[in-house]
């Protein structure tokens, strides 16, 4: 997509206002956002050269600054993890935690991995996630003082605890 007022270069940042309910979209290359007067209190927040994205996109696109640092293991910089997408040592990690950390939350949610259940996985397996979630949401309920819907999720609990217990006694036999 090209830029809507050079209509020259490819637009990198895309902006969305509304004003009195009247949706209007514009779409600017880095040159004319920066010159742009409703983007100059958003210099702070450096959305012009925020470019993990762009660097994904367009894998020619090179931005390297002199002092720039890099893992002492594997020489990698935060500029080759933009362009590539991945680090190039389990060091990386450590050395660029302040930069990946807010990028994590941003994409995930959370800095934190949670996990899934296998779609494929064991009924045990999936029942003792199953079972995990439920306690969460008792302890949830309890905490709201919700003790009419707290002893249902309980019993839910025990059918299921009675469940795993019934086919660990099957394996046995």
């Amino acid at each position: 997509m090209l830029c809507d007022c050079c209509k020259k270069r490819e637009a990198i940042v895309h902006v969305t206002k509304i004003i009195n309910g009247r949706r209007t979209d514009i779409h600017l290359c880095s040159v004319c956002a920066q010159k742009e007067e409703n983007l100059k209190g958003y210099s702070d927040f450096n959305i012009i050269d925020n470019d993990f994205f762009r660097k994904m996109a367009y894998p020619d696109y090179s931005d390297h600054s002199a002092e720039e640092p890099r893992c002492a293991s594997c020489g990698m910089t935060y500029s080759e993890f933009n362009r590539l997408g991945k680090f190039g040592c389990p060091d990386c990690y450590e050395v660029f935690k302040e930069e990946i950390t807010p990028l994590m939350r941003r994409i995930h949610g959370h800095t934190k991995h949670v996990g899934k259940v296998p779609n494929r996985g064991t009924g045990v397996f999936r029942t003792v996630n199953q079972i995990k979630r439920l306690r969460q949401h008792l302890q949830k309920l309890v905490r709201e003082e919700k003790y009419e819907e707290a002893v249902t999720v309980r019993d839910e609990i025990h059918a299921l605890e009675r469940r795993i217990s019934h086919i660990d006694e099957q394996k046995e036999e």
